[in-house]
């Protein structure tokens, strides 16, 4: 098996390498904080485990076609204006006030949230309709 040694690669390896490091040592000398010690391990071990996947393959096959390319775009405009949309609608009704919550607390840091969680569903299923139909 023959590895890719560019410096994109060899880069992204020292990263998480560095990561794993840096939970190890939280981990071994700061013990109140020592689960951010694992996260930073878990962390590290999976971008390592996509570096040394990507190291495999040559650099011709990471290439995109300029359809996907397209599609991708398209997909991420589409998403951008029905999140702007989204967000309009429900900053409308609070200043008609017609919403249950009119104080700027925890519920719009929600609401703020779950706009962001439904844009990526929407850009996922975009993406998947302009694939199929061709556009």
């Amino acid at each position: 098996m023959k590895f890719r040694t560019d410096k994109d690669i060899t880069k992204f390896i020292g990263i998480s390498l560095c990561t794993i490091l840096a939970g190890i040592i939280i981990i071994l000398f700061i013990e109140p904080v020592s689960v951010f010690g694992f996260i930073l391990i878990l962390g590290g071990l999976i971008g390592l485990v996509i570096g040394l996947s990507v190291a495999t393959k040559p650099k011709c096959d990471l290439i995109e076609d300029e359809r996907s390319v397209k599609v991708r775009e398209k997909a991420g405009y589409s998403a951008f204006i029905a999140m702007l949309l989204i967000a309009t609608i429900i900053v409308l009704l609070r200043m008609l006030k017609l919403s249950p919550s009119l104080t700027p607390s925890i519920e719009l840091t929600d609401g703020v949230r779950n706009i962001w969680i439904i844009g990526v569903w929407i850009f996922i299923t975009f993406r998947w309709y302009y694939n199929k139909t061709g556009e």
